[in-house]
This record gives structure tokens, C-alpha cells and sequence, in this order.
């Protein structure tokens, strides 16, 4: 049975997803202004994180029904985190 801490996870998940999407268009658009290894180091990071965001959503959808009670609250915590520091850089970043 799929639990609620799960779905709402994986959500989480999904929406740091599509934040890192909008940090990537944006770091794009500067890297093709401004090639310097910030704005490379910027674009790489989000990239990465990207990257993890959509096998770690993969393995959520798939595996859900394997995570331990006792390890569904802290994965939840984790990602609740990580998509707060993504909103918080998005914004920074946008304005």
C-alpha cells in the first residue's frame, strides 16, 4: 500500500524537478551572455541535481512500496528541504 508521507515525497520531488528546469533555462540563457565558470559552474550544478531529482522521482514511482515506515519521514524531510533551497535559489535567481 502507497503511503501518503510517500506520494507527498514524490510530489516534492516532481516540483523540485520542474524548478530545476526553470534554474537551467535561466543559467542557460546567462551562459550563452556571460561564459565564465560561475555561470558553467551554476549551469553544471543544476544539471547534477537535475539529474538525481529525475532518478531519485524513478525510483519513488517504482520502489514506493519499499521504503520503511521508518525511513518515509526522513526522505520526506530531505526532500521537503531540497525543494525549499531550489524555490529559494529560483527566486534569487529570477529577480
Amino acid at each position: 500500500m502507497d503511503s501518503v508521507i510517500m506520494k507527498a515525497t514524490t510530489v516534492l520531488t516532481a516540483i523540485s524537478t520542474l524548478l530545476l528546469g526553470a534554474l537551467l533555462h535561466v543559467y542557460i540563457k546567462n551562459l550563452k551572455q556571460i561564459r565564465s565558470k560561475f555561470t558553467i559552474g551554476l549551469f553544471i550544478f543544476a544539471l547534477l541535481f537535475l539529474i538525481q531529482n529525475i532518478v531519485s522521482l524513478y525510483y519513488f514511482i517504482t520502489m514506493m512500496d519499499y521504503y520503511s515506515a521508518e525511513v518515509e519521514v526522513h526522505v520526506f524531510i530531505l526532500t521537503l528541504l531540497q525543494a525549499t533551497g531550489f524555490a529559494v535559489l529560483l527566486k534569487i535567481t529570477w529577480e
